[in-house]
C-alpha cells in the first residue's frame, strides 16, 4: 500500500479553516436568523469532515504502508504485527486517538445540522457554531501540539508495535465504542446550549436529538461492558472492574446521561425539569471531556492512559470555557427554566424521578471525588493518597441498590399522585418475590447481608417489570384472541420507548446479579511441575504439558490443563504465556470455562526453563449474568432507538397523564 501520509497535516489545516468559517456563520446565522448563513455554516462543517477523513486515510495508509518515517507509525505499529491491531493503531496513541475524535466529532455534527428542522433556525445556527467550535478546538490540537504526522529525521528498519495488551479484539472494539459515546454526546450539549441562547428552552431541542443522546448512551453502555470483558479476558487478575481512574472517566458521563434520559421523560409529559435536563446534558458533555483530559494529561497513572504529552494543559482552559460558559447561560436563563407544573406529591411518578436524579448525580460525585482525591491531595500536601475499591464500593453500593429499587417502583407507581393504599396493592407480588428470594438465600445460609439485600432488591425489580409485560400481552389476548407470544410481541411493538426501556432495565438486573456473586469469589496461586495438581474451589486442575508456537510476531507456549470435579474429568484448558518479539515483553493468555453457575478461570503467570509453571486460578460465580445482562441491554437498546421520536406539546397544553398505574389494574 503506497502511505499518503504527505496529504495529512495540510488536510487537517484545512478542515481547521472550515471549522472556523462554520463557527463564524453559524453565529452569524443565529444573530440574524439568515437561512443562506445556515447554508454556509453547514456546507462549511460537511467540508471539514470530508477532510478530516482524509487526514484519518493518511494515517491509516501509513501505518499499513508500514511507513515508519512517521513518528506515529514507528511508535505504535510494527512489519509482524496483525493487520486488524494495525488497523487498531489508528486510536493507539494519544495522537492517532484524537485524529479519530476528531472525525466522529466532525462526522456527527455535519449528519446533526444538516437532520435538524428549519423550525427554529436561531437555534439551529447556534447549535452548528458550537459545534463548529469544538471542532476548532480538536482541529487546532491535531495541527499543533498533537500533530501525528511529524517525521522522524532518522527511519528506524521497524517500529516499536502496539502494546501487547492491546493486541487483543478488545481493542478493535472498545475504544471506538467509547469514542462513539463521549462524542455522541457532542450534539444534545449542542443542541442545549443553543436552545439556551436562543431562550428555546421548551422540548424541541431534545426532540431534536433523541436519537442522538440514545445512540451516544447505547455505544457508551456496550463500550463499558466490553472494556469489562476486556479486562477480565486479558489483565488476567480474575476481575472486571477495578475502579480505575480511567474507568471512572468514562463511568461518570454515563451515569449523568443515564439520569438525563430518565428526567427528559418529565419535561416531556409535565413540562417540568427543563433546568435538570439542560445542567445534566451540560455534566454529561464536560465529564466526557474532562475523561479525555485525564488519559491525556499524564496525572493519573493507568494501563488505560497515554503517555504524558503535551496537549494536557488545553484541555483545562477548554474544559473551564465549556463549564463557566454553560454554567452561566443556566443562570441567566433561569426565568425561562421554570417548570409549568409543581410536584403534586411525593408519592408520584415524578418524585421518583427526581430522586432518581439526585442518586445519580450523587453517585457521579462520589466517582468523582474518589478518582480527583489523589491528585488534590498531592497538591495540598505532597504527598499522593491511593483510593480503591473500597472507598468506591462503600459508597456506590448502597446508591446503586437504592436506584435499583427505584428502578422496580418506577412502573408501580402513578404520575402526580397515589396513595399508600394503593401502592401498597399493586407492590404485593414485587415485594413476595423480594421475600421468597430472601428467604430462600437465607436458608442455604448465604451469610453475607449485602448479596442477600441485592438479590431480593433484583427479585422484587424484576417482578415489577415482567408484571407490566404480563398485563400488557393479557390486554392485547383479551382484545385480539392472541397467543401469548404474539401479544407480548405485540406490546412491544405497540409502545416501543416504554417496553424497550424495561428490557434495558432487566438487563441492568441480570448485570447486577452477576456482580453479586463476586462475593463468593475464590482464588489460589500455585506452582507446578508438569504432572503436578492444585485445588480451587471444587476443581482439580492438573499440570498436563506444555507447547511451542512460533511465529514472527510471538513465541507461544501453551499449557494443557485437566479439570476434574470430584471424580469426573469435565475437560481440559489451554492458558498461555507468550513473549511478543517487537516489544520484548510477556503477556499471559487467560483460559476461562464459563456457564451461568460461575467461570473457572485460569492463568499462568510464570514460566520456569524446565518448563514448571506458576498457575493462578478463580472460581467466579454467576460472572455470565453480567454478558448475558448486556446483551439484553443491548436489545433493550435497539428497541428504543427504532422507538418514535416525541414532540414536545404546545405550551399552552395542558399536560397529559400517561397510563396511570392505578388506572391500568
Amino acid at each position: 500500500m503506497i502511505s499518503l501520509a504527505g496529504l495529512g497535516r495540510p488536510s487537517l489545516i484545512v478542515a481547521l479553516v472550515l471549522a472556523g468559517i462554520a463557527l463564524g456563520a453559524g453565529v452569524g446565522a443565529a444573530r440574524a436568523r439568515r437561512d443562506d448563513l445556515t447554508d454556509v455554516a453547514r456546507r462549511a462543517l460537511t467540508a471539514a469532515a470530508v477532510f478530516v477523513g482524509l487526514a484519518t486515510v493518511a494515517l491509516l495508509t501509513a501505518l499499513f504502508a508500514r511507513d515508519f518515517s512517521l513518528g506515529y507509525v514507528a511508535a505504535y505499529s510494527s512489519r509482524s504485527l496483525a493487520r486488524p491491531y494495525t488497523f487498531s493503531a489508528l486510536w493507539g496513541g494519544m495522537e492517532g486517538s484524537l485524529l479519530f475524535w476528531t472525525l466522529l466529532l466532525t462526522l456527527f455534527s455535519a449528519i446533526a445540522v444538516r437532520k435538524a428542522s428549519r423550525q427554529a433556525p436561531a437555534l439551529v445556527g447556534w447549535a452548528t457554531a458550537v459545534l463548529a467550535g469544538v471542532s476548532v478546538f480538536f482541529c487546532a490540537l491535531l495541527v499543533g501540539p498533537a500533530n501525528p504526522f511529524v517525521t522522524l529525521s532518522t527511519v528506524p528498519a521497524d517500529g516499536s508495535g502496539l502494546n501487547p495488551l492491546l493486541q487483543s479484539p478488545g481493542m478493535v472494539i472498545h475504544p471506538p465504542l467509547l469514542y462513539t459515546g463521549f462524542v455522541g454526546f457532542s450534539i444534545p450539549f449542542a443542541f442545549g446550549m443553543a436552545a439556551l441562547l436562543a431562550r428555546r428552552v421548551d422540548g424541541w431541542w431534545f426532540a431534536q436529538t433523541r436519537r442522538w443522546t440514545l445512540f451516544a448512551w447505547g455505544a457508551l453502555s456496550i463500550g463499558i461492558v466490553l472494556g469489562g470483558a476486556w479486562a477480565y479476558t486479558e489483565l488476567g487478575w480474575g476481575g472486571y472492574w477495578a475502579w480505575d481512574p480511567v474507568e471512572n472517566a468514562s463511568f461518570m458521563p454515563w451515569l449523568t446521561a443515564t439520569a438525563y434520559l430518565h428526567s427528559v421523560v418529565i419535561q416531556e409529559k409535565r413540562r417540568m425539569f427543563k433546568a435538570w435536563n439542560l445542567s445534566l446534558i451540560l455534566m454529561t458533555y464536560v465529564l466526557a471531556i474532562f475523561g479525555t483530559f485525564l488519559t491525556r494529561s499524564g496525572i493519573l497513572s493507568s494501563i488505560h492512559t497515554f503517555t504524558e504529552g503535551p496537549i494536557g494543559k488545553w484541555f483545562l482552559p477548554f474544559l473551564a470555557l465549556m463549564l463557566i460558559g454553560g454554567v452561566a447561560l443556566l443562570v441567566t436563563r433561569a426565568q425561562d427554566l421554570r417548570g409549568e407544573n409543581r410536584l403534586d406529591s411525593m408519592l408520584s411518578r415524578e418524585s421518583a424521578f427526581l430522586a432518581n436524579n439526585v442518586l445519580f448525580l450523587a453517585a457521579s460525585f462520589a466517582v468523582l471525588w474518589g478518582t480527583i482525591y489523589p491528585i488534590v491531595a498531592e497538591l495540598l500536601s505532597g504527598t499522593r493518597v491511593a483510593v480503591g475499591p473500597p472507598f468506591f464500593n462503600s459508597v456506590f453500593i448502597p446508591i446503586g441498590l437504592a436506584l435499583l429499587a427505584l428502578t422496580g417502583i418506577g412502573p408501580l407507581i402513578s404520575w402526580r399522585k397515589m396513595s399508600p393504599r394503593s401502592l401498597a396493592r399493586v407492590s404485593r407480588v414485587p415485594v413476595a418475590a423480594a421475600a421468597v428470594v430472601a428467604l430462600f438465600l437465607t436458608s442455604f445460609r448465604i451469610g453475607n447481608p449485602g448479596v442477600v439485600l441485592a438479590l431480593s432488591i433484583a427479585a422484587f425489580t424484576s417482578a415489577a417489570i415482567l408484571g407490566e409485560f404480563v398485563r400488557g400481552s393479557r390486554l392485547h389476548r383479551r382484545r385480539e384472541g392472541l397467543g401469548w407470544a404474539s401479544a407480548l410481541g405485540r406490546t412491544i411493538a405497540r409502545n416501543r420507548r416504554r417496553y424497550g426501556g424495561y428490557i434495558v432495565h432487566l438487563g441492568v438486573v441480570l448485570i447486577v446479579i452477576g456482580f453479586a456473586g463476586a462475593a463468593f469469589r475464590t482464588e489460589r496461586a500455585q506452582h507446578l511441575e508438569r504432572g503436578g495438581n492444585m485445588q480451587v474451589g471444587a476443581y482439580t486442575l492438573t499440570y498436563e504439558r506444555l507447547e511451542n508456537v512460533d511465529s514472527d510476531e510471538k513465541e507461544t507456549y501453551r499449557t494443557w490443563i485437566r479439570v476434574e470435579r470430584g471424580d469426573e474429568m469435565i475437560g481440559r484448558i489451554y492458558p498461555e504465556r507468550n513473549l511478543h518479539l517487537a516489544q520484548n515483553q510477556w503477556q499471559s493468555e487467560v483460559a476461562i470455562r464459563t456457564n451461568p453457575v460461575e467461570d473457572l478461570y485460569v492463568v499462568v503467570t510464570a514460566l520456569d526453563p524446565d518448563g514448571a509453571a506458576s498457575i493462578r486460578a478463580f472460581v467466579n460465580p454467576l460472572t455470565w449474568w453480567i454478558w448475558m445482562g448486556a446483551a439484553v441491554m443491548l436489545s433493550g437498546i435497539v428497541i428504543l432507538f427504532i422507538g418514535g421520536t416525541p414532540r414536545p406539546e404546545p405550551a399552552r397544553a395542558r399536560a397529559r397523564v400517561a397510563e396511570p398505574a392505578v388506572a391500568a389494574r
